[in-house]
């Protein structure tokens, strides 16, 4: 089913798709934005440890993702991301601040990823999205945390994430969210495109390129075809 958007959903959309991280920043602690995605104001100040975040809070972890987004959507797909992946990238984290974490405890903040999947078909509803659009988002922020251990999950659950029609969008995520998780001595969080993108690839025996891989007429090097070209 086509999605119908609502105004704010409009509003929402548009302003994803051209926002700079200022004014996003911004957004987060206005009241327009709050009337959607509620509480999101709370990712300000939302301490998260100098163990993977030297970025600083939430919400700076936050913007830096969703102005990251769009580098590795090019990147990797070679366009832009779309309103699902925007917005899985804006609320990704958004229940951290109520799944505070103790700073010996790991994994950090456990739950917000469910936390926040829980709330998509409310927030669906505000802003209007299909049903194939909340599948996928629900999908992506519900496994946006278990996708940065995947070289080191079990077989099963690899082949789940990647045999997934939604794989891409979350390895977005991913890839976005680890770029802007800074490590204590430099660099980032690893990303994991490439081993997501093989192992579906691998589980699909998908054909990479229909170019690339498309069936090779044999040449005829006969004399007599060549003298015939000639």
């Amino acid at each position: 089913m086509r999605a119908i958007r609502t105004p704010e959903g409009r509003r929402l959309e548009e302003f994803l798709m051209r926002c700079r991280a200022a004014t996003l920043w911004r957004a987060l602690s206005e009241e327009w934005l709050n009337a959607l995605i509620p509480g999101i104001r709370l990712l300000i100040g939302c301490d998260q440890g100098n163990d993977m975040h030297l970025e600083g809070d939430a919400a700076t972890h936050t913007v830096m993702t969703c102005m990251a987004l769009p580098i590795f959507a090019r990147r990797y797909l070679e366009r832009e991301p779309d309103f699902v992946e925007r917005l899985a990238a804006l609320i990704h984290d958004w229940k951290k601040p109520v799944c505070r974490r103790g700073f010996v405890q790991k994994p950090p903040f456990l739950g917000h990823e469910m936390a926040a999947a829980a709330e998509v078909p409310s927030l669906a509803r505000r802003i209007g999205l299909s049903a194939a659009e909340i599948e996928r988002l629900h999908f992506v922020v519900a496994n946006h945390g278990v996708v940065h251990m995947f070289p080191h999950l079990p077989a099963e659950k690899r082949r789940q994430l990647v045999t997934s029609p939604h794989w891409a969008s979350l390895g977005l995520l991913q890839a976005a969210d680890a770029y802007s998780c800074w490590l204590p001595g430099g660099g980032h969080l690893p990303i994991h495109w490439e081993l997501l993108e093989w192992e579906a690839l691998t589980c699909s025996e998908a054909v990479l390129s229909p170019i690339l891989f498309s069936p090779i007429t044999p040449i005829d090097l006969s004399a007599q075809t060549y003298a015939q070209q000639l």
